[in-house]
Formats: structure tokens, sequence, C-alpha cells
């Protein structure tokens, strides 16, 4: 296999994931929800012809990330200052197991579709990075086929320059870069009413365990709160 794909995630604990959703929702519907982005986008990632990796924090819950996902998935601990070494290292890790193409994506993004996928590692094979972009100013998905040290020097991740600071860093290197689909995150209340609202206008379908929780789990509490 010469391709890898990295699901760069937290495991799914109350009260240490989703925490922008509380009190909204409880710690462990915060929990359970980003479980259900975690199976949804390990079933999509299974769709491409890629490795898969899942890189965690934090470092001690890796049973419990595999009873979220099976026992055969190769899942290892992140580890770095912040989240910019924290990738750099997972995808430094991976090539140099010998991928020739390597793509790191988040699991709070669950419109994202295979075939986004497939067209990331088809637009690697001409670039030096891919990288695709979401609405608040960060990015959901970064790929490359070797290391890189300066791109990873953001002031500060989270705020809504990250995407253009590292595509500035890019363009110092002079690296080719191609740009994918943009995309919104799930972080905050407003975020998930914008993906029930989606997912209630069949604008979402590709996403069924998420799916059921919102229109099973919770959607007493969306609606309640919509109205």
């Amino acid at each position: 296999m010469k391709d890898a794909l990295i699901l760069f995630t937290r495991v799914p604990i109350p009260g240490q994931t989703k925490t922008r959703l509380m009190p909204f929702l409880t710690g462990e519907e915060c929990a359970r929800l980003h479980a259900c982005f975690v199976k949804d986008i390990y079933e999509k990632a299974k769709q491409v012809d890629a490795d898969i990796f899942v890189f965690f924090t934090p470092k001690d819950e890796k049973k419990l990330l595999q009873q979220v996902l099976d026992n055969e998935t190769v899942c290892l601990p992140q580890f770095g200052d912040d989240l910019g070494e924290r990738m750099k290292n997972a995808i430094g890790i991976v090539l140099r197991m010998g991928y020739e193409k390597v793509i790191l994506i988040g699991t709070d993004i669950p419109q994202i579709h295979p075939e986004t996928l497939k067209n990331a590692f088809d637009n690697l094979g001409g670039k030096d990075i891919v990288i695709h972009p979401t609405f608040d100013g960060g990015y959901y998905l970064i790929g490359m086929k070797k290391e890189y040290d300066s791109i990873w020097k953001i002031e500060r991740y989270g705020t809504n320059t990250v995407i253009y600071d590292t595509l500035q860093h890019m363009r110092n290197e002079k690296l080719s870069t191609a740009v994918g689909q943009m995309y919104y995150d799930v972080d905050d209340k407003g975020d998930l009413y914008h993906l029930y609202e989606d997912i209630e206008k069949g604008a979402i379908c590709n996403c069924p365990i998420t799916i059921d929780y919102l229109e099973l789990g919770l959607k007493g509490k969306l609606d309640k709160n919509y109205e």
C-alpha cells in the first residue's frame, strides 16, 4: 500500500471532548456525539484505497478508542507541545514507514464524503501539499509526500487565521499546493444546529451513525431549543 490516511482525534470521554457544546449538551452526550463522528469517518476511510492509522489523545485511553472502532485498528498516541507539532509528528511517523502519500484528517466533519478523500490523494499526486479549509479559518485535512517543518509554525492554533498562515508558509517555501473542498466543522451549538438543519433538509446523508443519534437521541433537545 502506497497511501496512508491518518484519523486525528480525541478519545470520546465525557467532559473531555466537544466541550464547547457544553452545557447545551451534557458531557455524556458530547462524548457519544463525538463517538458517532469517529465511527462515521472511520467507515468512510475504509472506502479509500489507503492504510488507516488513528492518532489519539489522551495517550492512556487506547482501549476505550478501540471499543469505539475495533481491536484491529492501528491506534497510536499523539505527542507534541501543540496541535501543529502533534500533526507534524503523526505525519512524520507514517511517512517514515515508507508510505508515498500521507493525508491527515480531523474527525469533527461528519459531512465529509469518501470521494473528497479520494480526490485529495489524487490531487496530492501532482502537488507537494494538499489542504482543505474549514469555514472558521482552520483546516480539516492536510497531506504531503515528505516532511516539512516550517508549515507547522503557527503562533496559535484555533484562530481564524490558521489556514492563511499555513498557506503563507507554503508560499514562502515555494511548495505547490492543492486547496480542496471547504466544509464546516462541528465545534459549538451553532455548528450543531447547522448540521441538524442540513440533515433534516436531506443535504447530508453520508453519516448514518451521527444522523441516527441526532434524530433519535438529541432530536427533542434540538427541536425544543430551535423553536
